[in-house]
Order: structure tokens, then sequence, then C-alpha cells
């Protein structure tokens, strides 16, 4: 999970270079970033899972509806990051992510938070208020709301993606989900006026990324750790995409690294740290 949070970093940068270097409006770059991942995905899905069991119906209807709300999530993010730069529109969902999450397994699952996840969602949530209040960056009233839209439906696919994850093989769940999200986006993209194309090198670079490494391998490394770690538990290792993506934004876009930063960092690394469980730790048994 922690190595999926590290490559959901670079999520905000490569769209960053998409939006500089290509004509793509945000909708036709998450577009194009489901549309590359499919093919591959669809293909391991059908390998891993030759001779086995089939996923059901209804668990293939779920994994759609997973794919849904990851397309919600991912282009209200887009959009935020073209209209407000990297940091913030990075930080807003991973600062709510936890917090919404919570709350939902609470009031869906009837779990409690125990005592080192508080304290871990203290330190992380406080780790980006420092990120928030000290980094350099032009937010607008949309980038918020657009962030905000995007914190929810994140909190909602993390909450989904557990109970569906223990219903069907992985690869079947990502390839299931990607589609079910270009499928979501399609009209929207028909609508308005086709889904475009890349004009340069570096932003077929970065589609690839995204769609490869991104939504292939990450999603994949994603629903895995769903099946066994509390959602809880997921929110706040994604606190490293945020960590990862202010680093970048520090080395490559000029952004400058403050004390707020670094506190802010420290804090959400040990959150992280703080959630290692014991070798001879139980698996998280299913909600409900």
């Amino acid at each position: 999970m922690a190595i999926a949070g590290v490559l959901w970093g670079t999520i905000g940068p490569a769209v960053a270079i998409v939006a500089e270097h290509t004509s793509l409006s945000p909708l036709q770059t998450a577009f194009w970033r489901l549309l590359i991942a499919i093919v591959p995905v669809t293909a391991l899905a059908l390998y891993m899972t030759r001779g086995g069991r089939r996923p059901t119906r209804t668990s293939l209807s779920l994994a759609l509806a997973v794919g849904t709300l990851v397309a919600a999530s991912q282009l209200s993010y887009f959009a935020a990051v073209a209209d407000s730069g990297i940091a913030i529109p990075t930080l807003i969902p991973c600062g709510l992510g936890p917090i919404l999450t919570a709350l939902g397994q609470t009031v869906i699952f009837k779990e409690r938070v125990d005592g080192r996840t508080f304290v871990a969602m203290a330190a992380a949530i406080t780790g980006l208020a420092l990120l928030v209040l000290d980094g350099p960056a032009e937010v607008t009233t949309k980038g918020v709301l657009l962030s905000i839209v995007s914190a929810v439906t994140y909190a909602a696919y993390t909450l989904a993606a557990g109970p569906v994850s223990r219903r069907m093989d992985v690869t079947a769940l990502n390839a299931a989900s990607i589609t079910g999200g270009a499928l979501a986006m399609l009209p929207f993209v028909l609508l308005a006026g086709g889904p475009g194309v890349a004009d340069s090198a570096a932003g077929w670079a970065a589609l690839l990324h995204l769609g490869l490494v991104v939504s292939g391998f990450s999603y994949l490394l994603y629903f895995n750790a769903a099946r066994v770690l509390p959602s809880t538990h997921i929110t706040i290792l994604v606190l490293l995409e945020p960590l990862v993506a202010a680093l970048i934004a520090v080395a490559f876009f000029d952004e400058a690294l403050t004390l707020g930063v670094i506190a802010g960092g420290v804090l959400m690394l040990g959150a992280v740290i703080a959630l290692r469980a014991p070798e001879d730790a139980e698996p998280h048994p299913p909600p409900g």
C-alpha cells in the first residue's frame, strides 16, 4: 500500500505535464488515463483467472460501481490541479479522506477506531494542516470545491473497495473498475467533442505513466491491500501521496520547501510508520 501511495504522488505532476504540453482538458486526460490502462489490466485479469472461478454478475456490477467512484474522484482532482496547481488539490482529498473514511467505517460498518489509528490520524491531519497553511500555492474557490468533491468520492470508493475486493480476484476487480470508470466518463467525453489526442512526446509519456503505472500497477497494489487492511489505515498510508507530490513540486516545479512543509512531511511519515502492523498480527476481518 505504501508503494501505491508513493506512485500516486506522481499523479499531480504528470497531470501538470499533460496540461503544459498538450491541449487536453482534465476530462480528456482522465479518460485517456483509463483508456490506456484497459487493455493491459484486462489481459492480466484474463490470464490470472484462467481456469478458475469467474466473477459473479453481482461482483462485476459492484466493481463497475467502484470504477465510477474512482473516475469521479480522479476527474475532480485533475480539474482541481489544472485550476489551482499541484499541492493543495492533492492535500485536501488526502486530508479529508481519513476523516470521512473513519466516519463511514463507524456509521456503515460499526467499527471503532483504535487508539493507535486515532493518534496516527491526528498526526497525519496535523501534518497536512501545516502543509496547507505554509505551502506555496495560489488556490481558487473552484479548486477547493473540486478538491472536496474528490475527497468525498475518494472516501466512498475506499469504503467500497474492501468488501468488493473480498468477493473477486483483485486483477479482475482492477480491470472491471477501470472499465467502469471509462464507461462512466465516455458520454461526457463525447459531449465535450471527443477524447482528443496528445500532440507532444512529453504529453504521451505522462499519459502512459498515468495509464500503465498509476491506473494499472498502483491500483492492483491498492486492491490487494484493501483485502486485509482497515479502510482508515489505507487512507493514512495514502498520505505518502501528498508528501511525494510536495517533494516533486519542490524539485521540479520550483516550489519552496518551507519549515511547515518539512514539519508536515515528518508528521505524515510518522503516521505511516505508526500504522505498520506487527508481523504476527491477524489479517483484518471483513467489515460487518
